[in-house]
């Protein structure tokens, strides 16, 4: 279960004057300027990474970059304790994770970090840093646009290669949204016309269906084959005013965006996309019952749709290399082998398939190896299976 965030703070809070850490490292770029408590690179490199953030939030909502009253401000942490002294002074409370603080003036607001592990600290830095974005150009957004749009884009993954952030689809709420469509739990889903104009304390009073189902209605409209769904988020954002109340937003963005549909075919239409949805474990169980009824072709799509949701699922490239075997592609075969090998797949069925391969392709010096490390590695699964293997390699030779 993913875990649950509380929405950020939106405080309209008069200016005051904090004493800042004068060994702070600071680092600026067009968009943002970074201070840390830990070192001149963690600033320069959190600095970079927002900007390439910055472009994965502006694919979905268009900004003008031009208007930007200021730099967005991120401050880093060397610790929590030190992250919750600073809240405590400033606020008088004390967070578990990422806020973003909006002050009255924009040059002061603020998103506070400490460090965490990855994929978590990620998943936080663009998830309140989504929020930080939208704030920079509408004072008060939907509530569900803010936290869907958020937590859409959280799982985003940072390419070294390229020093961008790549788009990955983000489920881990699907299987929680799965189970409150079907009814399958005593709460229930927020209606469409209370979603759509939630206030800040009513989805923070049910944040278990809230977050949810935010998210849901975001990947909804962004995925949906339904051109007219596809363009509702847009319409929804392009309507919003930048100064305008809550509630006005949350309105305008209904109304530009959902007037066309009923809210009866809108949550017909959506129970029905989020039913469909699958995630990696779903694919790769559809590609292994595929698999076994000898449906190859189906079965190498369901796992590569797999992979493209979990790069790191060993079981998907066990079974393309399964497939890869059966077409006498060794070569192949033995990629995915070995990188479901490197992902933890058993070391018994890996080496196993490795000497068949191998023997297949008239390596047998390389099966022997193989076959020998299977039955080291399971002797009562792969023991009698190799030996006799055995005897055909030496009988061939």
């Amino acid at each position: 279960m993913r875990t649950i965030l509380a929405l950020a703070l939106f405080l309209c809070i008069p200016l005051a004057v904090f004493s800042q850490d004068a060994s702070q490292f600071t680092a600026e770029t067009d968009h943002y300027r970074v201070f840390s408590e830990t070192s001149q690179a963690q600033a320069e490199d959190i600095a970079h990474r927002m900007e390439s953030a910055l472009s994965l939030y502006n694919d979905v909502f268009h900004f003008d970059l031009s208007t930007l009253p200021s730099k967005f401000r991120i401050r880093v942490f060397k610790d929590l304790d030190s992250f919750n002294g600073y809240l405590n002074k400033v606020l008088s409370q004390t967070r578990a994770d990422f806020v973003f603080i909006a002050w009255s003036d924009p040059e002061r607001s603020e998103l506070l970090c400490f460090p965490k592990d990855e994929p978590a600290f990620t998943a936080s830095l663009l998830h309140q840093g989504t929020i930080q974005f939208i704030k920079g150009f509408i004072d008060n957004p939907p509530v569900w646009m803010r936290e869907g749009v958020a937590t859409y884009l959280d799982a985003s993954a940072w390419d070294a290669a390229t020093a961008s952030f790549k788009f990955k689809p983000n489920y881990a709420w699907l299987d929680t949204l799965k189970s409150l469509v079907r009814g399958d739990t005593p709460a229930k889903l927020i209606t469409f016309p209370d979603l759509l104009t939630i206030s800040r304390e009513a989805a923070q009073s049910q944040m278990d269906v809230f977050a949810p189902e935010s998210w849901g209605l975001v990947q909804f409209l962004l995925s949906s084959p339904d051109r007219s769904y596809s363009r509702a988020l847009w319409d929804g954002i392009s309507a919003l005013g930048p100064k305008a109340a809550l509630d006005e937003n949350s309105q305008r963005a209904r109304k530009r965006a959902f007037s066309w549909v009923t809210d009866q075919k809108l949550a017909a239409d959506f129970k029905s996309f989020v039913l469909s949805m699958k995630t990696a474990t779903d694919l790769v169980k559809d590609g292994i019952d595929q698999y076994t009824a000898g449906s190859l072709p189906a079965a190498e799509d369901s796992f590569n749709g797999a992979l493209a949701l979990d790069p790191e699922n060993g079981t998907a490239f066990y079974y393309l290399g399964l497939i890869a075997y059966s077409k006498k592609d060794y070569t192949r075969a033995e990629d995915q082998y070995l990188k479901a090998f490197q992902l933890g797949t058993n070391a018994g069925i890996i080496n196993y398939a490795l000497g068949v391969n191998a023997f297949a392709a008239g390596k047998s010096a390389e099966a022997v190896k193989y076959l020998n490390f299977a039955k080291q590695a399971d002797a009562p699964a792969y023991g009698d299976r190799v030996d006799a293997l055995l005897k055909r390699i030496s009988a061939a030779q």
